[in-house]
């Protein structure tokens, strides 16, 4: 059974996860810096509006594609309309039940 060790770095405030069997590190963690003179929660504040404004807009990007492709998609169906009352329907279509 392996015992590992959490070291701790009172310089660089990291930490660092020790096998005792063998001495090798497993795993490590450094410590985020923060800026002088700026809390953590605002810094997380900013993080969190700052999100919000991108996803406003890819909501907003994605919305104006979503119409884009809707106006398309109505000129199309116009213009397929237009085009069978202009040429005119010489027969009926065939139905499933007509193939039977």
């Amino acid at each position: 059974m392996a015992k590992t060790l959490y070291v701790h770095c009172p310089f660089c405030q990291g930490t660092m996860e020790v096998d005792a069997a063998t001495g090798e590190v497993l795993q490590k963690w450094t410590h985020e810096k923060s800026e002088e003179g700026s809390d953590k929660m605002s810094s997380a504040l900013k993080k969190l509006e700052d999100a919000k404004k991108r996803r406003a807009t890819l909501f907003d990007d994605k919305k104006g594609e979503m119409e884009d492709q809707k106006k398309k998609l109505e000129k199309d169906f116009k213009d397929g309309v237009e085009r069978a009352k202009k040429e005119g329907v010489k027969e009926k279509p065939l139905r499933p039940f007509d193939l039977d």
